[in-house]
């Protein structure tokens, strides 16, 4: 039920005052309703609890996106440390120097190199 339908109902358990119940209260023009104190707080109360009910889901929702958002950052500052460590190993990889030996064992050598490279090892000095 939207917010409109909530006031007109909630005006049609209201009565219109009589002009005697008017009198002492020094209503000059126009209709007044006459409430009782109960059915206000009443409306009152339910008003609060659904204003609450909506303030503590915008709070859960906030703290989850903060989450999202802190999960974020970390999961962005892992994949450029490890981009930078891949960089790295690319680089040295490609800096290697030649040597004239069987396929094999160059073969070899560049796989255990790269492995090293890429485990974090061997980014300060060039293969053996």
């Amino acid at each position: 039920m939207d917010k409109l339908q909530e006031i007109i109902s909630d005006l049609s358990l209201w009565h219109l005052a009589s002009k005697e119940e008017l009198k002492p209260l020094d209503i000059n023009a126009g209709p007044c309703y006459i409430i009782e104190q109960s059915y206000v707080k009443d409306i009152m109360i339910g008003y609060m609890r659904k204003q609450q009910a909506i303030i503590e889901e915008h709070q859960r929702q906030q703290d989850v996106t903060v989450i999202q958002f802190r999960q974020a950052q970390e999961e962005i500052q892992r994949l450029t440390k490890e981009n930078d460590r891949f960089r790295k190993a690319f680089h040295q990889f490609a800096n290697m120097k030649i040597e004239r030996t069987a396929p094999e064992l160059v073969i070899q050598r560049y796989s255990r190199y790269a492995k090293e490279l890429l485990e974090g090892r061997g980014l300060e000095g060039d293969a053996e």
